[in-house]
C-alpha cells in the first residue's frame, strides 16, 4: 500500500508542484540580488573565493529553470534528476558545515529569510532528495507539457 500510494499519479503531481515552488520561490532574491546571494555561498567556506560570484549567479539561475521545467511539467524527468542533484548538493554543503562546527545563515531561500544551519535542515534537504527521486522515477506527464506530447 505504500508503495502504492509513493509511485501514484496524485502524490507526484503534488511533489512536482511542491519542488518547482519551492524552487522558484528560493531562486527569487538570489537571481534579483546574486551579489548577497555570493555572500551566503562565501561563508560557507567551500567554493573557491575567486568563483564564487560565477558559482552563486549560475546556482541561482539553475534553480530558477528547473523550477519553472517542474511547474510546467517540461522534460520533468531531467529536470527531477538535476533538482535532486541540487537537493543532495545542498545536503552535503549543509553536512559539511555543522561536522566543522560551524553555523551560517544557510542561504536557502536568498534574502527572503533564511535560516541558520542545523540538523532539521539535513532533514528537509533528504526529504527534497526524495520527493525529487520519486517525481524522477514515477513521473507519468500528468497535467503536464510532457503529458500533452505524449496525449496524456
Amino acid at each position: 500500500m505504500i508503495g502504492r500510494i509513493l509511485t501514484g499519479r496524485e502524490l507526484n503531481f503534488a511533489l512536482r508542484l511542491l519542488l518547482g515552488g519551492m524552487l522558484i520561490y528560493a531562486s527569487w532574491s538570489k537571481v534579483a540580488s546574486p551579489q548577497q546571494f555570493a555572500m551566503s555561498v562565501r561563508a560557507y567556506e567551500i567554493v573557491p573565493f575567486s568563483i564564487s560570484n560565477l558559482f552563486a549567479l549560475c546556482l541561482a539561475w539553475a534553480e530558477l529553470g528547473v523550477g519553472v521545467l517542474l511547474l510546467l511539467g517540461a522534460f520533468t524527468r531531467s529536470a527531477a534528476a538535476a533538482s535532486m542533484m541540487l537537493m543532495a548538493m545542498f545536503f552535503v554543503a549543509i553536512a559539511t558545515v555543522l561536522v566543522r562546527g560551524m553555523v551560517v545563515d544557510c542561504g536557502c531561500f536568498g534574502s527572503e529569510g533564511g535560516s541558520t544551519t542545523g540538523p532539521l535542515l539535513l532533514v528537509r534537504n533528504a526529504f527534497l532528495v526524495l520527493a525529487s527521486f520519486l517525481v524522477m522515477r514515477h513521473n507519468d506527464g500528468m497535467f503536464g507539457i510532457d503529458g500533452l506530447l505524449r496525449g496524456r
